[in-house]
């Protein structure tokens, strides 16, 4: 009986080694596709402002006022919010501020009309 699940046990370490492979290389993807997108500091205009996990609502309005900045909106992530500002050097003032990344911002509004696809709805 032993010999048998010892014969199992074989196959489930190799499926959760290409598990925890597959993992690893997305999450190595996903980094490097954010740390390729975020906007240089010299950047002005509307952004996507990431925070560290946990800054409250209160703490990203007062980076964003410190960064001459206005809160456009909020996101459905607690520590993300659109935010705007025009004079040069925005995005890195946000950063001196204590935002982590600024990114441009992604405009759902085309999903929403045509679902996940983002095609226009059928006439």
């Amino acid at each position: 009986m032993a010999a048998a699940m010892a014969g199992t046990a074989r196959p489930h370490r190799l499926a959760l080694a290409i598990a925890a492979a597959i993992v690893v290389a997305w999450a190595a993807g996903a980094g490097l596709l954010l740390a390729l997108g975020t906007l240089p500091p010299d950047r002005s205009g509307t952004v996507a402002v990431l925070f560290p996990p946990g800054t409250g609502g209160m703490a990203a309005l007062a980076a964003v006022a410190a960064a001459d900045g206005v809160l456009v909106r909020d996101t459905i992530l607690p520590n993300v919010v659109i935010a705007d500002g025009r004079e040069p050097g925005f995005v890195g003032r946000l950063r001196q501020a204590g935002a982590l990344a600024a990114y441009p911002p992604l405009d759902i509004g085309f999903a929403m009309i045509g679902g996940c696809t983002g095609l226009p709805p059928p006439r």
